[in-house]
């Protein structure tokens, strides 16, 4: 122990000695370090943190399954929502639980009287939301079961809105808050550190009370599946019990009421975590993966460098052997000078990861869950400590075992140039080129197939023209702006838009087009009867009379709305897509037929006739395939607040401004949000994000790869001066020499590459699920990567090979 300070004095001597050596193994490593952390900082936060509510584990989420459409008879597989008639029974019946509560996403109009109005999320929750959590409001209570019911208003706030709304005074109970323009009465306020990962972004949580009320209200429908459920589980019950009981509950169900419930005939119970995370795992892991293999192959260029390092150091290491230094004291000098390396860049890559958490709000795509608890907390740190010091060890072990071998006698007597020297460092080190590269290829490989994949999702048509669109929702509280007065409000909206300098087209629709939303109601076709448990269902869309001609839809068949579909008492009409076409009428010609649809303004459906058939329109994702659809005029079924959309002649971006100074000439109570000036970015934002992130690892691997080829081809070029000086001398001519030295780089190289291609071959499986309309085994991309990399490790062989080609023979025997 007391000459460790000895040790630690000499490994700075030798850090002062050696600046350049110490500053390129410090960087690499901050770099594979610092990369390696940020990526397990996300895979932590999403997959491995524990939510943050007492037992985490105890919380699972129910989904309805429903049977696929158009096939009866196959098992309920595709996840749904839930309604509220069904959730109460659940909540009611259900004895493998302690507690069930439902949750909706939510956005109102917050109104102030000190400040304007604006938007904000919200979650419409039953009354044991906060309980079943085992979450206590900060001040005040949680809601009562009474308080579900028609005719209430209680609302929960958010410890940031007590704040800056309401100067955190504790008075706040009581107190009315306006919201949708209907007062509130705030009975609770949560506490700071409380947020939902599902609605991380909540500022308000009200009770269903508003979907209790009116006509038909949605909270009654058995068949209006518009929420999500959670569940904590009894003492004693696992998962597979209380998917059992919840099985015969929902079988149960399904017999009394068929018309509604006949095709969701499964219940999914899975830990609320795994439901949270959905198909984020499989992504995160390949990501993980990736960024490994970069971390391991800086770890085998230090490795190569720490190598070439103990060879240059042979005569000092003999010396203090000779001197009476012991093995062991050499090996822990040589461990405590990487390890103390390794640590500096470990540091390094700390500071690397937190300058990349701060920019990842701006990177990351916007709908990856608990983006909020992404943080350096503890677990990371000490990941980054560990793998810090697990790298120091690895790349050093064999260079230090090699200095602790060497003979005093032979490392005195052989410089460190001579041709004797090493043939296990070059094994050594041609292995490290040859692992570099092959690891080098499978973040190539599977950079490429997502490029590719990325490219060809981008190639997609969504059905309509999305270039210099603005779309935007203006919040239009139901309790003054319902049924004519909603429509003539958006009237008055739209005209108001399109006459704007540069605006072509103004339009709307609800829901619009890959902004989030989708709307699915059974039908019936009069001329193919079904019974109503069997109705058929498909998405649709009320819409503007010039929606299709503002978003560029192209006809197929028929017309589009026109003027006669703006009034409310115009004819009953409906378009339909051509999927619907294909479907619900093969072989027949669809104009002119009826189709009645459950979604109506008045309690009786409508049967409508088919005035035109329009092209597939994408509404989630570009991933999706083409979806039954059809179109209602907005007039005549004036409900939800719909979403606008410009079409403008320069950047859309520049209207913001411009539009809120229009709503605001309308009515400065209505507040403007959600504007998306590039639809297509959004719904391509996690594919790129995995495209991008890979695509940077593969290229920092090829940079180091090429590196590590170079400094090893160049480091055996001064191996062998004296026989390449020998040689020339004998006779050889200069391309003789070029060649022999390109033919060694160029062998590790092949080697390198034979073995990326089988594992890349073997693990491109595990990309099939990232990837849009592209094989796995793609052989367009496997062959350019391949070469791409080829051509990349001759250049670093052709450098020094070159350099050794224009040896002078003379200088070179002289030196030796």
């Amino acid at each position: 122990m007391t000459s460790i300070p000895q040790d630690l004095r000499s490994v700075l001597r030798q850090i002062r000695k050696a600046p350049a050596f110490a500053l390129m193994v410090v960087a690499t490593m901050a770099l594979g370090i610092g990369s390696t952390t940020a990526v397990f900082s996300l895979v932590d936060t999403v997959l491995l943190h524990p939510l943050p509510f007492s037992q985490p584990d105890r919380l699972v989420a129910l989904n309805t399954l429903e049977q696929p459409r158009g096939n009866s008879g196959e098992p309920a597989t595709a996840p749904s929502d839930t309604s509220y008639p069904n959730f109460f029974d659940w909540r009611d019946q259900a004895k493998s639980f302690q507690q069930m509560a439902s949750y909706q996403g939510q956005s109102f109009t917050l109104g102030l009287s000190n400040a304007p109005a604006r938007r904000i999320d919200g979650l419409g929750v039953s009354a044991d939301f906060f309980t079943m959590l085992r979450v206590a409001p900060a001040l005040g209570r949680t809601f009562t079961r009474a308080e579900e019911q028609a005719g209430n208003r209680s609302v929960i706030i958010s410890y940031s809105l007590w704040r800056d709304a309401f100067n955190a005074s504790p008075a706040v109970l009581g107190k009315a808050v306006l919201l949708n323009e209907e007062t509130y009465t705030i009975v609770g306020v949560m506490p700071a550190s409380f947020q939902f990962p599902n609605a991380p972004d909540a500022e308000v949580w009200v009770t269903p009370s508003v979907a209790m009320e009116g006509k038909n209200p949605s909270g009654k429908q058995r068949g209006w599946n518009q929420i999500s459920v959670l569940g904590r589980l009894a003492d004693g019950v696992g998962i597979d019990q209380a998917r059992a009981e919840m099985q015969t509950i929902q079988l149960a169900l399904v017999k009394q009421y068929p018309d509604d419930n006949s095709k969701e005939t499964a219940v999914a119970v899975v830990p609320e975590l795994q439901d949270l995370v959905g198909d984020l795992r499989r992504p995160l892991r390949i990501l993980f993966a990736a960024v490994s293999f970069l971390l391991l192959i800086a770890c085998a260029n230090v490795a190569g460098l720490f190598l070439t390092r103990t060879v240059a150091r042979q005569p000092e290491l003999a010396l203090r052997s000779a001197l009476g230094a012991s093995r062991l004291r050499i090996v822990r000098q040589l461990m405590l000078e990487s390890l103390s390396l390794s640590l500096l860049g470990g540091a390094g890559g700390v500071a690397l990861t937190a300058v990349v958490l701060r920019l990842s709000p701006n990177l990351l795509p916007d709908d990856l869950p608990r983006l909020h608890e992404l943080s350096l907390n503890p677990q990371v740190l000490l990941f980054a400590l560990l793998a810090s010091i697990l790298t120091g060890l690895l790349f050093t072990a064999f260079p230090a075992w090699r200095g602790c071998r060497l003979d005093p006698a032979i490392g005195l007597r052989h410089s460190t140039r001579s041709a004797t020297a090493g043939r296990s460092q070059h094994r050594l080190h041609s292995a490290l080129i040859i692992g570099e590269t092959a690891m080098s290829l499978v973040l190539l490989v599977g950079a490429g197939l997502l490029i590719r994949s990325f490219d060809k999702l981008l190639s997609v048509d969504p059905g309509f023209s999305p270039q210099h669109l603005l779309t935007f929702r203006v919040g239009m509280p139901s309790k003054r702006f319902r049924d004519d007065k909603l429509l003539r409000l958006a009237q008055q909206l739209q005209s108001s838009f399109s006459v704007l300098p540069g605006v072509r087209d103004a339009t709307f629709a609800y829901p619009m087009p890959l902004t989030g939303g989708d709307m699915n109601i059974s039908f019936t076709i009069p001329t193919h009867p079904t019974s109503a448990a069997e109705a058929p269902s498909a998405r649709v869309s009320l819409v503007a009379a010039n929606f299709f001609q503002s978003m560029q839809i192209p006809l197929r068949r028929g017309r589009f709305f026109d003027t006669r579909e703006e009034q409310p008492d115009s004819p009953p009409a409906i378009i339909i897509n051509q999927a619907f076409a294909n479907r619900y009428f093969p072989g027949e010609d669809p104009l002119g037929k009826r189709v009645q649809s459950d979604i109506s303004s008045s309690d009786q459906p409508q049967s409508r006739e088919v005035v035109g058939v329009v092209g597939n329109v994408t509404r989630l994702s570009l991933e999706e395939s083409a979806q039954p659809e059809y179109y209602i005029p907005f007039a005549q079924v004036p409900i939800g607040p719909p979403v606008f959309a410009i079409r403008v002649a320069g950047d859309p971006a520049s209207y913001d401004q411009t539009v809120r100074a229009t709503v605001v000439r309308q009515d400065p109570s209505l507040p403007v949000y959600a504007m998306r000036t590039n639809l297509l970015a959004r719904s391509t934002a996690q594919q790129r994000f995995q495209t991008l992130l890979i695509s940077i690892f593969a290229t920092l691997a090829i940079l180091l790869s090429a590196l590590g080829l170079y400094a090893v081809t160049s480091y055996m070029v001064a191996q062998r001066t004296l026989e390449l000086g020998l040689r020339m001398t004998l006779g050889a001519r200069r391309w003789d020499v070029l060649r022999l030295v390109l033919d060694r780089g160029l062998v590790l190289c092949a080697t390198g590459l034979a073995l990326g291609l089988v594992a890349s071959v073997a693990l491109s499986r595990y990309l099939a699920t990232l990837l849009f309309h592209t094989p796995a085994l793609d052989p367009i991309t496997f062959s350019m990567t391949t070469l791409l990399l080829l051509a990349i490790s001759t250049l670093s062989c052709l450098i020094p090979a070159v350099r050794a080609a224009r040896l002078d023979p003379n200088q070179a025997l002289r030196q030796e």
